[in-house]
């Protein structure tokens, strides 16, 4: 009986072997933090402490539903995707789930007592919650900039202090003031005209939304999608997933910012959002006319679209312009001015890129008042005119560019590659690139390198970059790199070479603070130069 006993048991302890042995493919469904999920579960025989084998790493159940299961990541990543087996032993799940044996339903009989719906003891009374943020409320970016540069023959400097803040004016309504300001010093020899001591941005008043307001007032931050500042009104329509807009006033002066009665802008945009579908497409249409001295100067109708779903976005533009009869600039009656599209994906530090962009010059009547001729057009000898005037529209400029990269935990690689192609005073080709990359040394200390050349109607270029980063703590982060380049000017100068060192730093004093600087010394050329600059930014908390 002994030995019958014994050989029993070998047979029974055999057998549970080859069933636990019995395997199991799972899947990797979702990555969250250290946690990835998988399937099947607790239905396909997987409980806590099961063994799981996934591209070669073994794993532990953690815990189980009826249809998926969980492990923790320590410094083994998964993606989602992944697959492997698990040693699942077969009955054990049923063995469980017949060890607990359900009590019949007339034992838990009269233990709760009868379920209330709070609408038929509860008298419920609307309460206005308005915007949730109380009068007063101050939400400010302070960014402070200086630049400065040495040579031999000059020095220039320069500072500015920005102030980027909004407040909130009513408890219940969205009623807010926005201001974007800058406070500026120059050094002396500057055009005094570009060069203003104050540049406003923005100062508006507005009720609704920041990005969207229903009205705005004052100093606009832009007039529509496809337009800058307006010194004027804004007033948008919402409903549903569409809204109409008129906007009017006039248009600051480009360079020093200040108002400028002479020229006004006014027009309506239309905008289609769903942002609730997969690919959230978003299309404005916008039509704009403009004023100068009195008279009727831009007519324009522009579109931007876009799109994006998961790890792809997609953007797209197109601008045409209406020109009277007899234009200075020979221009057709309607022509398109500008388009460009781009398209982008990125995932997991990965990304690809392309960009499309066609333009032909700006050209209106303000502009002509404050450019020279050439900058509009191409001057070409006409039939009996004394002096060269614009020929016929036949000028403009594509280009097309294309990046890629790779980025992870050890090193990454970043390329840009561009050509274009110009029809203008200049007729030709122009093409450049640029790839970077990084090498990182344990968890402080990175290599750097990176080379770029290109080719443009005055001049070809070659460069090349060596340096080396450290970053001792996440708040503080250095470098120091080593930069050659060779300028070749088409004007028949000769070759030209420079050496540069450039010292960058950071540092994250806490989460509301940084500091930045930026030093580049350069010499050869029978030239030395120093520039700096230092950038601090403040985001106080509300």
């Amino acid at each position: 009986m002994r030995r019958l006993a014994s050989a029993l048991a070998l047979v029974v302890v055999g057998g549970l072997r080859l069933a636990a042995a019995d395997p199991v493919a799972v899947k990797v469904t979702e990555v969250a933090g250290d946690v990835a999920y998988l399937s099947p579960g607790r239905a396909a025989g997987l409980v806590p402490g099961t063994k799981l084998k996934i591209r070669g790493v073994d794993f532990v159940v953690a815990e189980v539903t009826e249809q998926t299961a969980s492990v923790r990541l320590d410094t083994v990543r998964l993606a989602t995707g992944d697959a492997g087996t698990a040693e699942v032993t077969p009955g054990a799940v049923t063995a469980t789930r017949t060890l607990a044996r359900p009590r019949p339903a007339e034992a838990f009989a009269g233990q709760w007592p009868e379920p209330v719906m709070p609408s038929t003891v509860q008298d419920v009374a609307a309460v206005p919650l308005g915007s949730g943020r109380t009068p007063g409320r101050v939400h400010v970016t302070v960014i402070g900039h200086a630049f400065g540069a040495i040579d031999r023959s000059s020095q220039a400097a320069s500072a500015e202090a920005r102030v980027i803040g909004s407040v909130g004016l009513l408890n219940e309504r969205p009623l807010a003031a926005d201001v974007d300001v800058a406070v500026r010093g120059f050094s002396e020899g500057a055009n005094k005209q570009t060069r203003t001591p104050l540049f406003v941005r923005t100062a508006q008043l507005r009720y609704g939304d920041a990005y969207d307001p229903q009205l705005a007032l004052g100093r606009l931050r832009y007039a529509a999608s496809s337009l800058g500042m307006l010194d004027g009104a804004r007033a948008a329509l919402h409903r549903g997933n569409l809204e109409v807009a008129a906007f009017g006033g006039i248009v600051p002066d480009p360079l020093s910012g200040k108002p400028d009665t002479g020229a006004s802008r006014f027009g309506g945009e239309l905008v289609y959002d769903l942002a609730q579908v997969a690919w959230q497409p978003r299309v404005a249409v916008t039509a704009h006319a403009s004023t100068w001295d009195g008279t009727l100067d831009e007519r324009r109708l522009s579109v931007n679209a876009s799109a994006n779903r998961d790890h792809a976005w997609f953007d797209g533009w197109a601008e045409a312009q209406s020109f009277p009869s007899g234009n200075p600039w020979g221009a057709a009656a309607v022509e398109l001015t500008g388009a460009g599209a781009t398209a982008e994906w990125r995932k997991r530090g990965r990304h690809l890129g392309v960009d499309l962009t066609f333009l032909r010059p700006e050209r209106s009547l303000r502009l002509a008042a404050a450019l020279p001729p050439e900058w509009l057009c191409t001057l070409a000898p006409q039939p009996g005119a004394a002096m060269e005037t614009c020929g016929s529209a036949g000028d403009w400029w594509a280009s097309a560019t294309g990046s890629a990269g790779v980025r992870t935990s050890r090193w990454a690689v970043d390329a840009v590659g561009s050509i274009g192609d110009s029809h203008g005073v200049y007729r030709g080709v122009d093409s450049s690139g640029y790839v970077r990359g990084e090498l990182r040394l344990g968890t402080t200390t990175r290599l750097e390198a990176g080379a770029s050349g290109g080719y443009a109607s005055f001049a070809q270029w070659m460069a090349g970059e060596l340096g080396v980063g450290y970053a001792p703590t996440r708040r503080l982060d250095g470098a120091i790199r080593y930069r050659p380049e060779l300028f070749n000017f088409n004007a028949g100068t000769g070759p030209i070479q420079l050496h540069s060192i450039v010292a960058d730093g950071r540092y994250a004093m806490s989460t509301m603070l940084d500091l930045g600087v930026s030093m580049v010394g350069t010499v050869g050329a029978e030239r030395e130069a120093l520039a700096v600059l230092a950038i601090v930014a403040w985001r106080p908390l509300p």
